[in-house]
Formats: C-alpha cells, sequence, structure tokens
C-alpha cells in the first residue's frame, strides 16, 4: 500500500458491518456510535483499515480525509475510492453498509466548499441507472420490508429522478408500486424534494406522488396534496383525498365534505367511504352542512343521510328529525327528508324490538 495515496486508508475488501435488527448501519454522522464489531482482530493487532475493517471507522477516515485535504487531485482519488466502496456494497447486496458509506458524504458534509463541484461528478457517477437498478432490484428481494428505506432516502434527489422515470418507462426496473413506496421513504427525510413531482404531465405519477406523500406521515405533505386536489385526473384527487385523511384525521373531515361536490362520481364515493372511516362527531356537522347547502345530488343525499344514521353520536336523532322536517323545495330537499323519515323511523323499530313485547312498561 502506498502510504502517499489518501486513498489507499478507504480503499481494500468491504467492511465487516453489525447491522444489529434493524438493517440500518450503524455509526452514521450525528448517530449514536456502536461498540466496534472487529474487536478479535484488533486484539491481534490486525490494521483497522485493512481487510475487516469496522465500517464505522473506515466512514471517520474518510470524512476526515475529506475535511483536510486541499488538493484537488488527491480529494478526486479519495472520492474514486469512495465510489468503489459504495458500489461494491450495493452489488453485495448490503444496503446498510451502502448506506453507511453514502452518507459520509451526503450528511453533514464535511468536505471544502470549493470542492463540491467534484462531490456532485461523484454522486452522479454512483447513480447511474445501472447502479440503482441493482439498488432497487436488491430492496424488492428483500426478506424484511422496508429494508434499505435509509439508503433510499440518503440518495435524495438523484434517486428521485430515477424512480420518477422508471415510472415512465415502459418496462420498469421493479412494480411502480415498489417506486411508489420508494419515494415515500425519500420523502421522509426531505418532503422537499417529492414538491417539484406536482406538475409533471403525466397523471399517474402525480397519481403515484400523492399515494407516496400520503405515505411519508408528515404533515409537511399536507400542502403538496392539497394542491393535487385541484388535479385534472379525478384519480389524482381520490389518492390526494386519501392522503390528507391518512395524515390528518377527523382534521381532513372539511376537505371531504367539499370533495362530495365533485363533478366525478368517484371522487365522491372516495370522500363518502373516508367520512364513514372517520370516528370524530365533526362528521355529522360536516355532512349536514353540505345536505343543507344542496351541494348533493338527490341518490347521494340519500346515502349521507343513510351515513348520518349510522353513527353513534348522542345527538344524531335530534339531527334527522331537523333533517325530516326541512321545508327546502326541490328534489334533492325531498329526497333527504324522506331518507330522514325513514332512518328515524328504522331507529323507533329498533329500539322497539330490542325492548321486546313482553318487556315491562316504564313508566314516565
Amino acid at each position: 500500500m502506498n502510504p502517499g495515496n489518501p486513498a489507499n486508508l478507504v480503499s481494500g475488501p468491504g467492511p465487516i458491518l453489525d447491522r444489529g435488527v434493524t438493517g440500518r448501519a450503524a455509526g452514521l454522522p450525528g448517530e449514536d456510535e456502536v461498540p466496534p464489531v472487529n474487536e478479535a482482530g484488533r486484539a491481534h493487532g490486525a490494521d483497522p483499515f485493512g481487510e475487516g475493517e469496522a465500517l464505522e471507522a473506515g466512514v471517520a477516515v474518510l470524512r476526515d480525509l475529506l475535511r483536510a485535504e486541499g488538493d484537488r487531485g488527491r480529494f478526486r482519488q479519495l472520492l474514486l475510492a469512495w465510489e468503489e466502496k459504495l458500489v461494491r456494497a450495493v452489488q453485495d447486496g448490503d444496503p446498510a453498509r451502502a448506506e453507511a458509506w453514502l452518507r459520509a458524504v451526503v450528511t453533514a458534509p464535511a468536505y471544502p466548499g470549493e470542492f463540491a463541484d467534484l462531490v456532485g461528478e461523484a454522486l452522479d457517477e454512483v447513480s447511474a441507472p445501472e447502479v440503482l437498478d441493482q439498488v432497487v432490484a436488491c430492496l424488492v428481494a428483500a426478506p424484511v420490508p422496508g429494508t434499505g428505506a435509509g439508503l433510499v432516502a440518503a440518495w435524495g434527489e438523484r434517486m428521485v429522478r430515477y424512480l420518477v422515470q422508471g415510472m415512465i418507462a415502459d418496462e420498469p426496473p421493479v412494480s411502480r408500486r415498489h417506486l411508489t413506496e420508494f419515494l415515500a421513504w425519500v420523502g421522509r427525510e426531505d418532503i422537499r424534494l417529492l414538491a417539484p413531482l406536482i406538475g409533471d404531465p403525466h397523471w399517474f405519477v402525480a397519481r403515484n406522488l400523492a399515494i407516496a406523500l400520503g405515505h411519508t406521515g408528515r404533515l409537511r405533505a399536507v400542502p403538496a396534496l392539497e394542491s393535487l386536489l385541484d388535479h385534472s385526473d379525478h384519480r389524482v384527487r381520490v389518492e390526494a383525498l386519501r392522503g390528507l385523511w391518512g395524515l390528518r384525521g377527523d382534521g381532513a373531515v372539511p376537505v371531504l365534505a367539499a370533495a362530495l361536490a365533485d363533478p366525478e362520481p368517484r371522487v365522491r364515493h372516495a370522500a363518502c367511504s373516508l367520512l364513514r372511516a372517520s370516528p370524530g362527531s365533526a362528521v355529522v356537522a360536516a355532512i349536514v352542512g353540505v345536505l343543507e347547502s344542496n351541494a348533493a345530488a338527490a341518490a347521494e343525499a340519500c346515502r349521507l343521510v343513510e351515513l348520518i344514521a349510522e353513527r353513534t353520536d348522542p345527538g344524531v336523532p335530534r339531527v334527522l328529525a331537523r333533517l325530516a322536517a326541512c321545508r327546502r323545495t326541490g328534489g334533492a330537499a325531498r329526497a333527504v327528508r324522506r331518507a330522514a323519515r325513514t332512518a328515524l323511523e328504522e331507529r323507533v323499530g329498533r329500539a322497539a324490538s330490542s325492548v321486546g313485547p313482553d318487556a315491562p312498561a316504564v313508566s314516565t
């Protein structure tokens, strides 16, 4: 090994990694360190940066060398060694090791700012389609769901571009369902990377984006989902509603109620189903507002009244009585009155049936 070449300190055979139970790389910048996993080798005087080096030590050395290097040529040699480490981990099907090497460069950058262009070039080189094809194929085949989420997230914008291109391709590298889930993994780390996709001309990209935004679990995804409620394709609007409900729960009830007036039946059906699944008391008031504004057609008005009647809120009988006594004109209003009266009669019938004919009279 040439001691004058800084790349020699991070090159050589792949390191050993203690994955623990999560499959996520240990010893990443900003994370708690774990004990070295190669204590036996060190006890025998082995070179910690030779074969069998501890992964966290190799990452730390690389970051220190990148921080200290002032020569562009030598800095580029370090990056070439880093590329080899990262690509080899991908080829070995080891996403945790690959994540550790990737984050060594992209997380809290330690290198001089004047070398950012060299780092960008190196990231472009390791983000070649043939490399990322191997990444996603490895993750799809992983026996544990969620394996490699940190690796996908760390790849950031370059991974987003690759995933979108995969969705558009006639033969994607893996199923579009997996590509969508990988987008969500990126969004969990930085939701801003998904925002530019909103204007994609392909409706299915926008739909998959809505699904991914909902799966991030991040409230910061709400504005992007709300902007998709106005998308021209109803399939995108449906997934935007589902994503908002998944993130906000009963906080999305006003949006769901407004969607009951959508011109597309499938959007209205999705909104109705989500309202039915919402446990909060705000649902009844929101639906009454829709009914009293004549925003629902006659057939859907009946279904909404039935949805109210299904609720266990103590104020439901009073609300049904109010709707049954409504004197507004029009086909939808008449449908609401009939449906409310029917619902009240059924509630009375069920109550009488539960008491039974032989039950003792209750004095009042």
